[in-house]
């Protein structure tokens, strides 16, 4: 059981913190189990990256704020995804008797539920306002 101080200090931890925290470790987890995976040490993915072991290391302890550049070097370097977006479900809009659908397609994941097609049909516009004026 914890604390009630404890449990008053966690209560006080802004939900973002929280948030990022789990996310950071996520990742860590997922590069070493890749690292694990593909049989590398810190050092080789440090020699990849052409960065110190001791950089690499503070990645993978907590010191080190992730970009979205860094996040893609390592995941070209062990290949394979460090985040997986989900796909986003299909939103539907209705316009006049028609229902348009847009379909989102995360490539790392694989569905059976949902078709994709590379057909595209031209839809049908009542109005005559033009887009742009060109000279």
């Amino acid at each position: 059981m914890k604390s009630k101080v404890a449990q008053r200090i966690l209560e006080e931890i802004p939900e973002e913190t929280k948030i990022f925290a789990r996310l950071y470790a996520d990742i860590v987890v997922r590069v070493n189990m890749l690292l694990k995976e593909k049989g590398f040490t810190q050092k080789d993915l440090a020699d990849k990256l052409e960065k110190r072991p001791s950089e690499i290391n503070k990645w993978l302890i907590g010191e080190h704020n992730f970009t979205l550049r860094s996040l893609a070097k390592l995941e070209a370097e062990l290949g394979d995804a460090i985040i997986n977006i989900p796909n986003r479900k299909p939103v539907s809009s209705m316009i006049g008797d028609k229902t348009y659908i847009t379909v989102y397609k995360n490539a790392h994941v694989t569905t059976t539920d949902v078709t994709y097609t590379s057909e595209w049909k031209k839809s049908k516009t009542k109005s005559k306002i033009p887009l742009a004026n060109v000279s």
